[in-house]
């Protein structure tokens, strides 16, 4: 199938993309994670995501741009509301003898707010986005505490440039995935490339 668009897309390798490489210096920013710093498209916990605790996960919320409604505008300003969410150990105060009481204990939130701001300040990012701190939510439960750190990365936007004379194959696969097909195929298709049943 030839698709008429921009051009071949930059090889993921050489494509550095905001929110993975957010992960990333988070990971060098609070070494007593282990390594466990990831972007996320679901940032909420449940009985079925639990990880191995701590971890952090960063996630895009919303993003906004300022791109002119009456013209093609290439350029323009994009905002976007990025979560960074660190998920801990569910920990209950004790008391003096040794029996659990019902609060949660108290996690440094002012600390890593502090390493997170200070960090991100100084952050050469990805399209030069330049971060700036909203707020903090801390939520706890029988899985996780969890401390949201909510800010807003802005960054000029630059559409790629169109080549009318250039034409590329869309190479990913859009049939659906084997992994999700039921156990028994109710309607096979015969000679269907998409067909996901065996």
């Amino acid at each position: 199938m030839n698709v008429h668009v921009a051009s071949a897309p930059t090889p993921p390798e050489i494509k550095q993309r905001l929110l993975p490489a957010l992960a990333d210096e988070i990971k060098k920013w609070f070494q007593d994670l282990n390594g466990r710093a990831i972007a996320v498209s679901d940032y909420d916990i449940t009985k079925l995501n639990v990880p191995t605790l701590p971890l952090v996960a960063v996630a895009l919320k919303r993003s906004v741009g300022d791109q002119a409604t009456q013209n093609y505008q290439p350029t323009f300003r994009l905002t976007e509301e990025v979560l960074i969410q660190f998920w801990l150990e569910p920990m209950r105060f004790k008391r003096k003898d040794g029996s659990e009481a019902p609060f949660w204990t108290w996690y440094d939130y002012e600390s890593v707010r502090e390493t997170l701001i200070s960090n991100l300040s100084r952050w050469d990012a990805p399209h030069g986005a330049h971060f700036a701190y909203r707020k903090t939510d801390i939520a706890a439960d029988e899985l996780a505490v969890t401390l949201t750190f909510t800010f807003l990365a802005s960054y000029q936007f630059c559409a790629p440039y169109v080549d009318d004379s250039e034409r590329f194959t869309i190479t990913w696969n859009l049939c659906t995935p084997k992994a999700c097909c039921l156990p028994d195929c109710f309607e096979p298709v015969e000679n269907d490339k998409c067909d996901p049943c065996p």
